[in-house]
């Protein structure tokens, strides 16, 4: 692998700052000052357990941070990256603008300088290099045709494998998030936050202890093109999630891959004691719950059918006709720090309300 070795080039910007010193007669001392306290409003306060340099390997190549960087820029599409940033205390400088997602949103701590348009590559470089980042961020994706491109901006820090493509499961949550706090000395905060969801999940299934012993199926139904598709799992986003919830993983799931279509022959085999659908098809989803194959699933004559009718273009979902904010389905699909235990906390009361019944 080459090694590409960044320290942030700061000439011009250095004698814009001493034209603009010597115009307003402020001081050197006070501007540093201005500097490391933006600073600390992005990043917490370094813990001293990582040292720098610090190399950054990925399977496309490797990048040295010199010293602890400050501006961060989250540049995969789905925001994964985002996320575990918002977890760890940090405000990225530049995500993609389809958010920030509700559960990133409720936990930043300050206001994100820039959003990017994702283009035909999805990672726009010039707006990436526009936004002066000190670390790029891209979790779970391939960029094997961007990644030079980016690491001439400032190193590259990815926990995708050379796989990866839109239908790997999920980044493996613990260990991104330990890789971006060890790169960002923050590996105590790292570890906090991985003790923190598990604490949920714990008090979330004392507080729901009616869903042990139950099993789930979560089904996304994209329209006639995409069909129903089997996102449930074992170590599946939504899978871990249920898990977390208390419910116990569904045998039959052993029988799909990770969003494998389901055929009309393998329809008997979604079943479970709980049935979650969600439609992305924009209302057609009596298309498929009103078939009589899926009404002769159990869940569904148990009336243990919760469908999701995601209107994610207006940032809303609904469930029997009750609104609400977020984008539930992509919360489920994520499964992270932040994520997932919106998922699980957005999902309990209609579960509570189908299977009282």
């Amino acid at each position: 692998m080459t090694g590409i070795t960044h320290a942030r080039v700061g000439a011009f910007g250095a004698a814009l700052l001493a034209g603009a010193l010597a115009l307003t007669g402020c001081s050197a001392s006070t501007t540093e000052a201005s500097t490391d306290e933006t600073a600390a409003e992005l990043v917490p306060a370094a813990e001293g357990t990582t040292s720098y340099p610090f190399e950054i390997e990925t399977p496309w190549g490797s990048t040295t941070l010199e010293e602890r960087p400050e501006r961060i820029a989250a540049v995969t599409p789905s925001q994964d990256d985002a996320e575990i940033l918002v977890a760890l205390g940090i405000t990225p400088i530049l995500i993609s603008d389809d958010g920030p997602d509700v559960w990133v949103e409720e936990a930043l701590n300050g206001e994100i300088e820039g959003k990017y348009s994702p283009g035909d590559t999805q990672y726009p470089v010039e707006q990436i290099l526009a936004a002066d980042p000190d670390l790029i961020i891209t979790l779970g994706a391939d960029i094997s045709d961007v990644y030079d491109k980016l690491a001439d901006i400032a190193p590259v820090l990815s926990t995708a494998t050379e796989e990866a493509s839109e239908k790997t499961i999920a980044n493996e949550w613990a260990d991104s998030v330990r890789a971006v706090g060890e790169a960002l000395d923050l590996q105590d905060a790292a570890e906090q936050v991985l003790v923190d969801q598990e604490q949920f999940y714990e008090d979330f299934r004392a507080e729901h202890a009616e869903f042990q012993g139950l099993t789930a199926t979560y089904l996304v139904y994209y329209g006639e093109d995409g069909g129903v598709q089997y996102h449930s799992t074992i170590d599946s986003p939504s899978g871990n999630v249920f898990e977390g919830m208390g419910f116990t993983p569904n045998p039959l799931a052993e029988q799909f891959v990770y969003r494998e279509e389901v055929s009309q022959e393998m329809i008997s085999a979604v079943d479970a004691d709980l049935i979650i659908f969600s439609d992305n098809s924009g209302g057609d989803f009596a298309t498929i719950t009103e078939q009589p194959l899926f009404q002769q699933l159990q869940a569904v004559k148990d009336g243990h059918l919760i469908v999701i009718d995601n209107q994610s273009e207006n940032g809303r979902f609904l469930i029997d006709g009750v609104e609400y904010q977020g984008n539930l389905p992509w919360a489920l699909a994520r499964s992270g720090p932040l994520s997932g235990t919106w998922a699980a906390s957005q999902l309990a009361p209609a579960v509570d309300a189908v299977i009282a019944d």
